[in-house]
Formats: structure tokens, sequence, C-alpha cells
């Protein structure tokens, strides 16, 4: 033994086998929100744990210990998200519970207007996963898209039960109404080089809130004769 080692007398312990040294003030959920930027700028299979250990300053091995592979860690980045948006729902909804279902849709309409506004990266992931099948695809139906327009849904049957919005299938109006919304910032390249509109200024996002409302109800309420 070293004179070193009997001076101090303390024994050194040991790192348990394969799991990685962690970085000082490492930020999780600040990961999962560059991690959620990348897959919306280069598609699921343009992103590697590798780019984003560079982008991060995190080591591969300390992504996979923490999230675990690319798909796991995709499917964390879209629920911090995707769980705020269904929450902020809920409580809209509680809040508005006892004013008129049509009053309701036009508030839900505008909640979503803000909402795609503020996390434009969720929606251009969702566009770019749910055109075909896949287990992402499937996965964002189940457990982050039917949680988020089940209360649109349910109040859009209750109003066509009442005879005071036409008789259109789910399908239809929800695609409609969803994609009308967010289609103005999935595209907001094309709006500005196109219009020179700043599809994320609060002007913009604010205007479209209204239009929206005045173009769907226009054609959605039963015409009275």
């Amino acid at each position: 033994m070293k004179s070193g080692d009997k001076k101090s007398g303390v024994k050194k312990s040991k790192r348990s086998v394969g799991r990685p040294t962690e970085k000082m003030g490492i930020d999780k959920e600040e990961i999962l929100r560059i991690a959620l930027k990348s897959f919306a700028e280069k598609g699921f299979g343009g992103v590697s744990l590798k780019s984003l250990a560079e982008k991060t300053g995190v080591a591969v091995s300390l992504l996979n210990y923490r999230f675990g592979n690319k798909e796991e860690l995709w499917k964390k980045a879209m629920t911090l998200v995707g769980i705020k948006i269904a929450e902020e729902i809920n409580d809209l909804f509680t809040v508005v519970d006892g004013i008129d279902g049509l009053e309701k849709l036009k508030f839900f309409n505008k909640k979503i207007v803000h909402t795609s506004a503020k996390h434009p990266e969720f929606q251009q992931i969702i566009v770019q996963e749910v055109f075909s099948n896949s287990s992402r695809s499937t996965w964002l139906v189940e457990e982050l898209l039917r949680p988020i327009y089940s209360n649109m849904e349910n109040l859009i049957a209750e109003e066509i039960e009442k005879g005071r919005i036409r008789n259109i299938p789910q399908a239809h109006i929800t695609s409609f109404i969803i994609g009308s919304i967010t289609t103005f910032f999935s595209r907001s390249y094309l709006m500005q080089k196109a219009y020179g509109i700043d599809s994320f200024s609060k002007e913009a996002v604010d205007a479209h809130a209204e239009y929206i409302n005045e173009l769907l109800f226009n054609g959605l309420l039963v015409k009275k004769e």
C-alpha cells in the first residue's frame, strides 16, 4: 500500500458497471425540447442519437441510459408537450363548463390556434407521422391525439344531436377544424414567402383564431329556414 493511501484511510467508491456518469446540471426537459425540434426539422429518420448528443452536449451513452433508444426518446419528447396540451384543453373545458355548447367549441378552436402557435414542432411532427401507418403514428393517435381531441368530438356529437350543427361525420369535421387551424403554422415558411405574414406574430395568431371561427361556423351551423 502506498503511503498516500495509508495516510488517508479513505476507500474510493466504485461506479456501478454500465451506468454512465451523469453530466452535472443535466436538464431533461431542455434535452427533450432540443430533440423535439430536431425531429420536427429533419424527421424521425434524419435524427440520430449521435447528432442529438452533439447538439445537447450529452454523451450518447447517457442519452441511452436516461431516455432509451431513439424511438423512446421521440415518444418522451412528444409526451412532454402532448400532456401539457391535453391538460390545458381539459382546464379550458372545466372553466367553460356552464356556457353554451357552440361557444365552448369556439373557445376550443381559439385554444388550438394558440397552442399550435406555441408548439409548432409538435404539430409538424404530427403532420409527418400520421400520413401513414407505423408504430409511431399508432402510438401518437392512441396516446396523445385521442385525449386532445376527445372533448371537441364529444361536444360536436352533442351539438349534432341537438340539431344545431350539420350532421357531418366526425372524421371530416375534425380533419377540417384541426387541419385548417394547424396548416397556417406548419407551413409558416410558405405564409412568409407567399404572403409576407409571420404566422407566429401575436397579430397573425389572434386574427387566425377569429377567421377560423367565422369561416367554420358559417359552414357548420344548421341554416334556419
